[in-house]
């Protein structure tokens, strides 16, 4: 078996690096085959060690970091023979979490002799892949403030968000859009507007419970600006996995989106924000990502 291990030094806590070495010595010593620890610099780094793993034919090339580090190994990973692994330990850790896999350094290495490798779908947005989560609305522009904010800079997880929230809401002004889904429309100004491919955002908030992540349809999910005294209702039905009874919710199942009526919107895939002009067309790949997985998931 040739197994990489991709590292982000810089999600989550220090002596990552110690950690997963350790781990690796202690549950692969015995095992015939290649078991390499890469470190990278950026997100091109990512992208070239992937691409490196699938030339070589590793079986397995493990994101050892946050959401950004594994949306980057994933996507040089689709429609390849060579499988994803996933070390969390970022700030999010919305696929993880989807498929179930620990947090802790061995049980998650554990999988590559106790899981499965699966197939999942993908999802694509403006051009990108995400695996977990699009988002075009309240939830893109957080993210960007979330990434420019020093709080962030100091304090690790799904914390600083709270606050950034709060004082966030009273900037973002949502705008007229039309959304057509498979021949559905619905016309609005989206507070939240996200294509969810597995059920969550990044720090177990539940935005679209009954998604599948291999079934080839995304859910589109659009809740319009709730007042304010009724945003930490929103929040805590996302923490709790009942965003369902908010009042206004909506979702809308397909294979397809297009979104009109921005000419500038933040937007982002699996919470890495970018900004995009025009109009935006979702999709979904149907299982064209091999994961590994524990053994009941998807």
């Amino acid at each position: 078996m040739k197994v990489r291990f991709i590292l982000n030094p810089s999600a989550g806590r220090s002596g990552r690096l110690n950690a997963l070495a350790g781990a690796v010595r202690k549950l692969f010593r015995a095992e015939e085959g290649i078991f390499e620890i890469k470190l990278s610099t950026d997100a091109e780094s990512v992208k070239v060690l992937s691409q490196e793993a699938v030339r070589k034919g590793y079986e397995l090339v493990f994101a050892c970091g946050g959401d950004g580090t594994v949306n980057n190994v994933a996507s040089s990973l689709v429609g390849t023979g060579t499988a994803l692994g996933i070390l969390p330990t970022g700030s999010g850790n919305a696929l993880a979490g989807a498929l179930g896999i620990p947090a802790d350094v061995e049980a998650a290495l554990s999988l590559v002799k106790d899981g499965a490798i699966r197939e999942m779908d993908v999802g694509v947005a403006c051009g990108r892949y995400f695996f977990s989560t699009a988002g075009f609305a309240f939830e893109a522009y957080l993210s960007r403030r979330y990434n420019e904010g020093r709080l962030s800079r100091r304090i690790r997880g799904v914390a600083p968000y709270f606050p950034l929230a709060l004082m966030e809401y009273f900037r973002f002004k949502p705008r007229d859009i039309s959304l057509r889904v498979d021949g559905q429309e619905i016309n609005g100004k989206p507070f939240i507007l996200t294509a969810a491919n597995t059920d969550r955002f990044g720090g177990n908030a539940v935005i679209s419970p009954d998604a599948r992540m291999d079934d080839g349809l995304l859910d589109f999910c659009f809740i319009p600006r709730p007042k304010i005294f009724n945003t930490l209702g929103l929040g805590l039905k996302l923490l709790r996995g009942r965003i369902e009874d908010h009042k206004g919710f909506r979702s809308f199942r397909g294979s397809r989106g297009v979104i009109k009526g921005w000419d500038l919107v933040d937007a982002h895939v699996d919470g890495e924000p970018f900004q995009w002009q025009g109009d935006i067309e979702i999709s979904v790949l149907h299982r064209k990502l091999k994961v590994l997985a524990p053994e009941i998931v998807l």
